[in-house]
């Protein structure tokens, strides 16, 4: 009975891989050659932007934040999944990238005392044009696989700006400038929290929340994304 349950349920609600769109079995979030083939940031890191050391270019630049994570690059299927999610209200492919988030936390801040969770935050316009907001959504999932708790609504998006994506470094810190708030300082003061965005393009947009998170008293801010851009790597 059982078994048969679960072949009706994957007939009428077939899965797909949340990276390709693929059809995959009802048990499964992510098809075989996904797997095998997901760009995933390996070997020695750099704190300051999370990619590898042999891909770097930030040159060590001064944070907010502490250090980044990533499970993958912002390329091939990771891309293209990423793009599903936000775009075409494929909310259950958050069940593969929490998991992905919450495994690279466990591996690299697995040492440290983290207050809690919290997201970067989407203005009240975005959230109605798109009807759900894809950070939260990660953020708690990654959070609960983390054995982490998760609060929301920590930081505010006071008002809309410019895509970050196309814009020069100069342009995307000025973009930012005053963008975000705390909502409540006693949430923030003297914690050790843990940042959650979906991308990092150049790290200005996590960089910025966290600044707020510090002058509100802070005592560490870490950051964890789904995937992060690397720089394009140089023509021979």
């Amino acid at each position: 009975m059982k078994k048969f349950r679960k072949l009706a349920i994957s007939s009428l609600f077939p899965k797909h891989c949340a990276y390709c769109d693929r059809l995959i079995p009802g048990d499964k979030t992510t098809c075989n050659k996904c797997l095998k083939n997901l760009p995933r940031i390996e070997g020695k890191i750099c704190p300051k932007c999370g990619i590898e050391k042999s891909r770097c270019n930030c040159k060590g630049r001064e944070n907010y934040y502490e250090t980044i994570v990533a499970p993958f690059y912002y390329e091939g299927n990771v891309r293209r999944g990423i793009h599903i999610y936000k775009f075409r209200h494929s909310v259950q492919n958050a069940e593969a990238f929490s998991a992905e988030m919450a495994n690279t936390i466990k591996d690299k801040y697995g040492n440290i005392n983290i207050d809690y969770i919290t997201a970067v935050p989407s203005t009240k316009q975005s959230l109605k044009k798109r009807g759900y907001d894809q950070v939260d959504i990660l953020a708690d999932k990654t959070a609960k696989l983390a054995g982490l708790e998760y609060k929301p609504q920590v930081l505010s998006k006071i008002y809309e700006t410019d895509i970050q994506h196309g814009l020069s470094a100069i342009m995307r810190r000025g973009n930012l400038a005053g963008v975000f708030d705390v909502n409540n300082p006693a949430d923030v003061e003297g914690k050790t929290i843990l940042l959650c965005d979906d991308i990092s393009t150049s790290g200005e947009t996590l960089n910025e929340c966290a600044k707020m998170l510090w002058l509100y008293g802070a005592e560490k801010i870490y950051c964890i994304a789904l995937a992060i851009t690397a720089p394009k790597k140089p023509k021979r």
